[in-house]
């Protein structure tokens, strides 16, 4: 996988989306490996999201 280099989220850990600028800090509730998801709550917008778990560079792990 390419995202050797970058940190991966984990279940409880707090993310900064770099993709979306409507989304800031997340709170990781579950991860799906099997689907390569992870479900993350975005308390600034008030929604459940799910994104690539994988770290292409689209979010950063700023706590765990």
């Amino acid at each position: 996988m390419f995202s050797s280099l970058r940190y991966a989220a984990k279940p409880g850990s707090w993310i900064k989306d770099e993709y979306r600028n409507d989304r800031s800090l997340g709170y990781v509730l579950n991860i799906d490996k099997d689907t390569n998801m992870m479900l993350v709550r975005f308390p600034k917008i008030s929604k459940d999201t799910w994104l690539v778990w994988g770290n292409h560079g689209h979010y950063v792990v700023v706590g765990s």
